[in-house]
């Protein structure tokens, strides 16, 4: 109904926001103000305010859509709940907590009763932040207030317990969830299977494998993914491999989290051949590399002595547009030390420096053992008074724990 006067104030509000014109025919009337002194012109029904509020959340007007919000209030006429969700949902995706909180707020004082979603946006917004005490608040007053938490609900604080290593609380929670006949899904069961194998709990994580199989529910690319990538941090590879291969058995595609857990593994034991092989497989699937990736890659090789190798993967990182971080500089510095080629290590150095990457106690520490290796004493005091500047101090011990 209200499609066509969705558009008009689209362009209205366009051309208010770009428009550089100093004076208009009535300089101190807004959109708003003009809508609500022609309200009784057309139809009868105050749908096309609720539109112009939408209208400015859609073209991330946010403050201009709080404040109109505001505004209608005043006027006892007051967007629809869903239309002040989606506001709400913009806040807490820009992180903006104080706008999260003043909104809702807003919503309450305008007498709009919050849906399970208004809840689920809050919740979720708060366990993001890691502020499970907020979240359990605003937990006990949905449902204190009669809306019945759903799987959302459930996830996001079963999440946030695991995040923050408290595992009884996420079983807990996970146990309630049942109880409350709210039926676990794959998420539910995968953010579970995560957090234990997070902390080294992997039988616990296989008995939600089994629960979940039990349910009828399949395990999806993420399961097999972090199963596989905690196999490989306990150095368990063959667990790991077994997973990979039976994921393709049942026809789920590895992705590159898959790939780039099998190939850090492989070289952190020194399996470059494998290493390798999973590189292969992994362009051959047109599976695009992240920066973990690359950053195992260039750790692996520069590890091995293999720079030019490693300088090749870096230069086509570069064009596929991956900017470096602090750990593959880190690398490279470490493998031209290794191979006694300071000069190539200090001018990663200056890189780093120039791209804003600062340095850390334990890179310079073994830049240090590199340069005293080499008897480049006068290059060690100009990085120790590079350190007293940014009056970070060094130790002997600092200089041993370095290499």
């Amino acid at each position: 109904m209200y499609a066509d006067a969705h558009n008009v104030l689209r362009r209205l509000v366009t051309f208010h926001k770009s428009s550089k014109i100093a004076t208009k025919p009535f300089p101190s009337l807004t959109i708003l103000d003009v809508l609500w002194l022609t309200r009784n012109v057309c139809i009868p029904g105050y749908g096309v305010f609720d539109e112009l509020f939408s209208v400015l959340v859609e073209l991330g007007m946010l403050e201009e859509a709080r404040e109109c919000f505001l505004r209608m209030r005043n006027f006892k006429v007051i967007p629809r709940a869903r239309s002040c969700n989606v506001l709400l949902h913009k806040f807490s995706k820009a992180a903006d907590g104080v706008l999260v909180k003043k909104f809702f707020s807003d919503m309450i004082g305008a007498g709009i009763v919050p849906s399970v979603y208004t809840y689920n946006i809050v919740i979720a917004f708060y366990c993001k932040e890691g502020d499970i005490k907020a979240a359990r608040s605003m937990f006990m007053r949905m449902k204190d207030m009669g809306v019945s938490p759903d799987v959302v609900t459930y996830n996001s604080l079963i999440d946030a317990h695991g995040k923050l290593g408290e595992l009884s609380d996420a079983v807990c929670m996970y146990e309630e969830m049942k109880d409350a006949e709210c039926l676990p899904d794959i998420i539910t069961y995968n953010t579970l299977i995560n957090c234990f194998c997070k902390y080294g709990k992997m039988p616990l994580a296989f008995n939600f494998l089994r629960e979940m199989k039990e349910r009828c529910i399949k395990p999806n690319d993420v399961t097999y993914s972090t199963f596989i990538d905690a196999f490989c941090k306990e150095g368990m590879l063959q667990q790991a491999i077994k997973f990979f291969v039976d994921m393709r058995r049942v026809g789920l595609t590895p992705n590159e989290f898959t790939y780039t857990s099998l190939i850090d593994a492989n070289f952190k034991v020194g399996n470059i051949d494998n290493a390798l092989k999973f590189l292969k497989e992994m362009l051959e699937a047109a599976v695009k590399l992240n920066i973990v990736t690359y950053t195992a890659l260039l750790n692996g090789l520069c590890e091995e002595g293999k720079i030019k190798e490693a300088e090749e993967v870096f230069n086509s990182m570069l064009k596929d547009g991956v900017v470096p971080n602090e750990k593959m500089y880190t690398a490279f510095i470490h493998g031209y030390l290794k191979a006694k080629r300071t000069d190539d290590a200090m001018r990663i150095l200056e890189k780093m420096k120039e791209n804003n990457i600062k340095p850390d106690l334990l890179l310079y520490g073994t830049i240090i053992w590199g340069l005293c290796n080499m008897g480049r004493f006068e290059d060690v005091n100009t990085v120790l008074d590079e350190m007293k500047e940014r009056n970070i101090e060094i130790s002997e011990n600092n200089i041993h724990n370095a290499y």
